[in-house]
């Protein structure tokens, strides 16, 4: 009988994690999901507290600043960027009571998600995030003492700003990410490329792509700063005073309309800047499967660490050039077509990422 997985985020980070959940249930792994809030982005959830959370101007200057302190830490300690990992704790005495009050105003409504779902009937708790609902990590501790196997799956920013719950690391049975540069942080931690169906997005075959006579560049920024926009906007610039092409900015679309777009275009960037991941995400793995060269920044020597590496990357200093040698290039664009839909059915396959995760699972004793 296969073991049954609950996953415990905070919120379904780029719809990573139900990704994660859809593809264990469709290899025969039971599996459910409970989010603590919704985010702003139209992607499936399973269970969905949506508990309300700031996400106002001030809420993202407090965020912003907490992110200013960090950076300052890694000043004073000289510690390299890539590497530093703070350790969690509120960064007050506001955000503590603040915390305090949250976890105690939606603690009964948690409660009566996790009896509706059986919670005690899982034999693998995943806590996407490294994080429990208390602070204290009290359920963690509970279904640890109770034989239940504890995994940590780190997102996005988990130990670049937030840093890690020292108990929660403690109790793990098995550390994951999604990101390279945490393999550069934490001393115990697992890549994973993240599961990404592709099924339903159609490769753009050669006559389509080769109709038409002006070259679309397009980019797709969820968050302008953090993409760098800015910076590609001016490398766009530069480019147009030497060649004629047309440049597709898409903001603030749903995604199937941003699909629907993107199938009209020939080169993708995703960003420059390297102020948030390390290199690329969904937005990039839809252009790939597409067919569409795409560019993006890469850090911390991820370049030359990502196998069969099928990016054109790039910087603000060389965006341009690298922009100019792609449209002026008919053969190199044909080559990153075929290898960029390749690769993304070779390293992100649902089979792929299954495979490897379960490799994982029995080399910490999960299964």
């Amino acid at each position: 009988m296969s073991k049954s997985v609950l996953h415990i985020a905070p919120e379904n980070t780029a719809g990573v994690p139900y990704n994660v959940v859809n593809m264990q249930n469709m290899f025969g792994m039971p599996s459910r999901l409970i989010t603590f809030y919704k985010i702003p982005f139209s992607f499936p959830e399973d269970i969905c507290l949506n508990l309300p959370i700031p996400r106002n101007k001030l809420a993202m200057k407090w965020r912003d600043l907490k992110l200013k302190k960090i950076q300052g830490e890694i000043k004073e300690k000289e510690a390299d960027k890539w590497t530093y990992m703070p350790y969690f704790k509120p960064k007050n005495t506001v955000e503590k009571i603040y915390m305090i009050y949250r976890e105690k105003r939606d603690e009964a409504k948690f409660l009566k998600v996790l009896e509706a779902v059986k919670a005690d009937s899982f034999d693998i708790i995943h806590f996407d995030g490294g994080i429990d609902f208390f602070m204290d990590s009290r359920l963690a501790k509970k279904w640890k003492s109770e034989g239940k196997k504890i995994v940590n799956c780190y997102y996005g920013d988990d130990l670049r700003t937030r840093g890690i719950v020292k108990e929660m690391d403690e109790l793990s049975d098995l550390n994951l990410t999604f990101e390279y540069d945490h393999t550069l942080r934490h001393q115990n931690i697992n890549f994973l490329f993240f599961p990404f169906d592709n099924s339903d997005i159609d490769y753009i075959n050669d006559d389509i792509y080769n109709s038409s006579k002006k070259l679309r560049v397009v980019h797709s920024p969820t968050h302008r700063f953090i993409k760098g926009t800015n910076e590609i906007i001016n490398a766009l610039e530069q480019a147009k005073k030497v060649r004629d092409f047309e440049f597709v900015l898409l903001e603030n679309l749903p995604r199937e309309k941003v699909i629907e777009l993107k199938k009209t275009c020939h080169i993708a960037i995703d960003q420059i800047g390297n102020r948030g991941g390390t290199g690329y995400g969904i937005n990039s793995l839809e252009s790939l499967s597409m067919g569409i060269p795409t560019i993006t920044d890469m850090n911390c020597g991820m370049d030359k660490w990502l196998p069969e590496n099928p990016f054109i990357v790039a910087n603000k200093d060389n965006l341009t050039e690298k922009l100019i040698k792609l449209i002026d290039s008919n053969d190199l664009r044909q080559k990153k077509r075929v290898e960029g839909r390749q690769w993304v059915d070779k390293y992100h396959s649902y089979i792929s990422v299954f495979e490897k995760l379960m490799e994982y699972y029995k080399k910490a004793g999960i299964i």
